[in-house]
């Protein structure tokens, strides 16, 4: 028979102190609304997108990221669908459905945030189609490489988290819900796109707070069949999350099956736009 362990027992848990910036951002995983999101996804061959990022590399020195290749993408569909870029916005019995009439995509950007490890910063990149790949990718980088001085948005969103109280804090952030104006100065227009594909993620399924998500995963190379023959290239898992008040699931493919074709014929349909 064993015997018993002397001394005390260790606590079978802690409860750990949040800071308000963690307390404070939790507020947007509130607004999310998995009751009427739709997500499809579909494996798409990359082999398109890898061969453009080089030619435009060697044209141009700048080696487009494939998050610029998904941008602009969303924004060449969201052209030709734009009843994918709106948005139900306003107070609880005053919601209005809001078409945005500019092509305005929002993206993900992780800033590193002492006791606040969940905090990511989304920063819009406007008029996209009047960009090119290059632009968007000098952006792109920019957004990546900025701080406090360098970016309105960043500044702004960090002293909302960090130095009023959290009530406060929480009732600002929700704001932009409500007033149209308000979303598309901070929130841009319909469309976010993230990825987990840099954490070697194939893909992600999560909801979030705007009304269509376009996200990507990791691209790899995988076994893939083309033209009735086994082969292996490289992938990539291509994700649409919708608010499916806003588009039904028609619309919805149709839009989401443009935007495949797009990237997987990247190097005719990204130059040409």
């Amino acid at each position: 028979m064993s015997e018993p362990i002397k001394g005390k027992n260790p606590k079978a848990y802690d409860v750990l102190n949040s800071n308000r910036i963690a307390r404070s951002f939790w507020t947007l995983n509130d607004e999310m609304r998995p009751v009427y999101n739709v997500t499809f996804v579909r494996e798409i061959d990359a082999t398109s997108m890898g061969n453009l990022r080089t030619t435009v590399q060697k044209t141009t020195g700048i080696k487009p990221s494939y998050t610029t290749l998904v941008v602009k993408a969303a924004a060449i569909a969201l052209k030709e669908f734009p009843t994918a870029n709106r948005a139900i916005l306003g107070l609880s019995f005053f919601k209005r459905l809001v078409q945005f009439n500019s092509i305005d995509i929002t993206v993900a950007v992780e800033r590193n945030v002492p006791g606040a490890e969940a905090v990511v910063l989304a920063d819009t990149i406007y008029n996209i189609p009047t960009k090119s790949l290059e632009d968007i990718t000098k952006e792109l980088h920019e957004l990546t490489e900025a701080d406090f001085d360098s970016n309105p948005r960043w500044r702004l969103f960090y002293s909302l988290l960090s130095r009023l109280p959290v009530f406060i804090t929480k009732w600002l952030i929700r704001l932009p819900r409500y007033f149209p104006g308000m979303w598309t100065k901070h929130r841009g227009c319909a469309c976010f796109v993230n990825s987990p594909a840099k954490y070697g993620i194939d893909f992600i399924v999560a909801d979030m707070l705007w009304p269509l998500t376009v996200s990507f995963g990791w691209i790899k190379e995988r076994p893939l069949v083309v033209n009735g023959e086994l082969t292996v290239r490289k992938t990539m898992p291509l994700i649409i999350i919708f608010d499916r008040r806003i588009m039904a699931g028609a619309p919805a493919a149709r839009f989401f099956n443009r935007l495949a074709e797009i990237l997987e014929n990247a190097e005719k349909e990204l130059v040409s736009h």
